[in-house]
């Protein structure tokens, strides 16, 4: 039940796309003058070493966030490349979990509440934010301690932006999410949100994602694919639903990422954001 373990996935392929999505999300957000809350229903450790011995033993940071910023495919004016640079300092092998990028990102006045139930990401976490009076950090699944604070009360901000990133490698965890999602947009109109899903040679997402755009013709789609589903051992590409962020925020073609596919694919085209 607890045996994900982010830090073999940090900076692959999937998290960059996830974190660009994020940065700019925040962005936009944060051009408002007033107050935002950030919630995370399933935060990680917050803070990746890419030299770890999980790390190479996947490759996925390799393949992933060395070869876009070797490879120079990343605009230069995306929020996440300057929250990643800020967050790096001195040493290019840290990684942003996407609390800590969004910490980066986030101002002053603005708060983050961030839910891990892994007890030994839970620790490191609580460890990484001890300092910062803006994080309350929680050791509960997020889907489950999240709807029990909403709608946020002062001195919480109306205004948010949820990230839901489960693992799904728990039974029914497909299953569950529209249900949450609606629920989540019920209790917190005032919220934007993103919810990530991995895309799978098995095709699980599907469903999923036709459950949740069923609720609202204001949940858009955003894909990035990388390999065909048959020739895939593993993720063959990344999906994210977001809501309450405009579409040209989120669609901007400033990232491409390295691809098996043909050109004209339906999803992204070149595989660009």
């Amino acid at each position: 039940m607890l045996s994900y373990q982010h830090m073999y996935h940090a900076g692959s392929l999937a998290d960059v796309h996830k974190h660009v999505l994020l940065a700019r999300a925040l962005a936009h957000l944060t051009r408002d003058a007033s107050p935002l809350l950030y919630a995370e229903t399933h935060s990680g450790r917050g803070r990746y070493n890419l030299d770890s011995p999980e790390a190479r033993k996947t490759g996925e940071a390799s393949a992933g966030i060395d070869t876009l910023l070797r490879d120079k495919r990343i605009g230069k004016d995306e929020a996440y490349l300057a929250a990643l640079k800020r967050f790096q300092g001195q040493n290019n092998r840290l990684y942003p979990g996407s609390p800590s990028l969004a910490a980066q990102i986030l101002r002053r006045e603005d708060m983050l509440w961030l839910w891990e139930l892994h007890p030994r990401e839970h620790a490191v976490l609580q460890r990484l934010f001890d300092r910062d009076k803006r994080v309350q950090v929680f050791h509960a699944d997020g889907t489950l301690g999240l709807p029990l604070r909403l709608p946020p009360k002062p001195p919480a901000p109306k205004r948010g932006l949820v990230l839901i990133d489960p693992s799904y490698e728990l039974k029914g965890e497909y299953d569950a999410l529209p249900n949450f999602v609606r629920r989540l947009r019920q209790r917190w109109p005032h919220a934007a949100g993103l919810l990530w899903y991995p895309m799978l040679p098995a095709m699980r997402h599907e469903a999923m994602v036709a459950a949740i755009r069923g609720h609202g013709a204001d949940l858009q789609v955003h894909e990035a694919v990388w390999s065909e589903p048959y020739a895939a051992r593993g993720l063959f590409g990344s999906g994210v639903i977001h809501w309450g962020i405009p579409a040209r925020v989120m669609a901007d073609p400033t990232f491409t990422i390295p691809t098996l596919l043909h050109s004209g694919t339906s999803r992204v085209g070149d595989a660009s954001l």
